[in-house]
């Protein structure tokens, strides 16, 4: 399935899904709904908090993106609980860009509206080149191998969430694990450098923008990652970020293609818009620029 390319493809009633598709897969799995973390396009709900019209709206997202432990996936009462719930929910083997089925990304029909797609990610250490690909498996669920998507293991918030189960089955509160602003911004990083797309881009900004902690508070929360064990993957990350959103030497960073990305999504491609995405440009990239400096202080 392809995603829009622009912020007017995205409905809210099919966000408010996906949150529903978390919170009633959190429901069903018991003591290993711990092993699971949000990751993805989901993830600008809660990291941030203020909604319009305080802060413009967040694009949403058809996917819910979970990263797995890899216990989960080699545990065998862990592995059958995560498959019968994909079966009691009624999710289906979903395809992928070349149009095969494939065991780690599952989709549904939620209320007639359009299809809610569930991937589930893995970041296996013993997978060397740092790849993305399919795990093996020997059954009907696998996951997609995500370099450094382990770092939400220890870089992710916690908050208890309310939402209506699917199927009628009442409302519900469960408690998600999702990542935390410095994890999310070098996984979105990683995931835009290596395709492109540009809902990535304006994910990635958009918290990075309106997080209430401002700026000042994310390259501290940075600072500190940095003193971790992430601290190798987390520079790589600002690298991309310099690369695709800051100026240099060759070219500004309002015409490199991470600003381009964001004023694209957000605004279109008409012609008599164009003045504004120059100006969202600006402000973009001034952003990532004033984020890096303040990190590198």
């Amino acid at each position: 399935m392809t995603k829009p390319s622009i912020a007017a493809g995205y409905d809210n009633i099919v966000t408010q899904n996906c949150e529903r598709v978390l919170v009633t897969l959190l429901r069903g799995l018991g003591p290993w709904k711990d092993s699971v973390y949000l990751v993805g396009g989901l993830t600008p709900r809660y990291l941030v908090m203020a909604r319009p019209p305080d802060v413009p709206a967040h694009a949403g997202t058809g996917d819910v993106d979970i990263v797995v432990e890899m216990q989960m996936l080699a545990d065998t009462d862990a592995y059958h609980s995560l498959e019968e719930n994909l079966r009691k929910l009624s999710f289906s083997r979903a395809e992928n860009k070349k149009g095969e089925k494939v065991s780690w990304r599952w989709e549904r029909e939620v209320d007639g509206r359009a299809k809610i797609i569930l991937e589930l990610l893995a970041d296996d250490p013993e997978l060397g080149g740092g790849k993305v690909q399919p795990l093996p498996t020997d059954g009907s669920i696998s996951a997609l191998n995500i370099p450094h998507a382990s770092m939400v293991f220890d870089l992710h918030e916690i908050k208890d969430i309310k939402a209506e189960l699917l199927d009628d089955n009442g409302i519900a509160t469960e408690t998600i694990r999702h990542a935390d602003i410095v994890c999310f911004t070098c996984l979105k990083a990683f995931a835009f450098d290596q395709r492109f797309e540009r809902k990535d881009a304006h994910d990635l900004v958009y918290c990075i923008e309106h997080l209430e902690t401002g700026l000042d508070g994310i390259a501290a929360c940075f600072k500190t990652a940095m003193e971790g064990k992430h601290r190798a993957a987390i520079e790589a990350a600002l690298g991309i970020l310099a690369k695709r959103f800051a100026d240099d030497a060759s070219a500004q960073g309002v015409n490199k293609d991470g600003p381009v990305a964001v004023s694209r999504f957000e605004l279109g491609e008409d012609a008599a818009l164009r003045e504004a995405r120059i100006v969202r440009q600006r402000d973009v990239a001034g952003i990532i620029m004033d984020l890096l400096k303040r990190i590198a202080k």
